[in-house]
């Protein structure tokens, strides 16, 4: 009688921690879904766009990217036609990171500095748009890790899941 109690028991257990488990990987699922249409509806640039406004002439003195440099996370979208009205679905490949300078970073990354991956499909004529999302220092690895989950980048030019390691020297 008495493991009678102890199978019930164990199969009330078993019960819970299956209903937590779907629970959890269904609020990540919504979550994650909310990261990318909050992303995907934010301002996208071609890379040309990015690259031209690099360095500007102000009145004073030079403007641009260049010289507005802050921390963030980037996403990298490649297409094999331009994008019409805002609709960054359907990419071909994606590359996302981060930096505490990320235009500089991505200023890189489009003229041969970076992921090789994203510089070798402009040379050959692949329609790449970047989207620049201001995160604070801190924030950084839970933001780039969150982004690329939310868009499976690990499935494209992102070989780790983020969250880089700061060395202390």
């Amino acid at each position: 009688m008495l493991s009678d109690y102890r199978f019930y028991i164990a199969c009330g257990a078993l019960l819970i921690l299956l209903a937590l488990f779907f629970a959890a990987r269904s609020s990540r699922r919504v979550t994650n879904s909310r990261l990318r249409r909050k992303i995907r509806r934010g301002e996208f640039l071609h890379y040309s766009q990015f690259e031209k406004n690099w360095i500007t002439e102000g009145a004073d003195k030079p403007t641009g990217y260049k010289y507005a440099d802050f921390s963030g996370c980037y996403v990298i979208m490649i297409f094999d036609k331009p994008v019409r009205g805002k609709r960054f679905v359907n990419y071909e490949n994606i590359y996302i990171g981060q930096s505490v300078n990320v235009c500089q970073r991505v200023h890189n990354h489009f003229n041969g500095k970076g992921k090789g991956d994203v510089y070798a499909d402009i040379k050959y004529g692949k329609e790449v748009y970047v989207r620049i999302v201001p995160v604070k220092p801190k924030r950084l690895n839970d933001m780039e890790t969150a982004l690329i989950e939310a868009f499976a980048a690990t499935e494209s030019y992102n070989k780790t899941r983020g969250g880089a390691k700061i060395t202390k020297k």
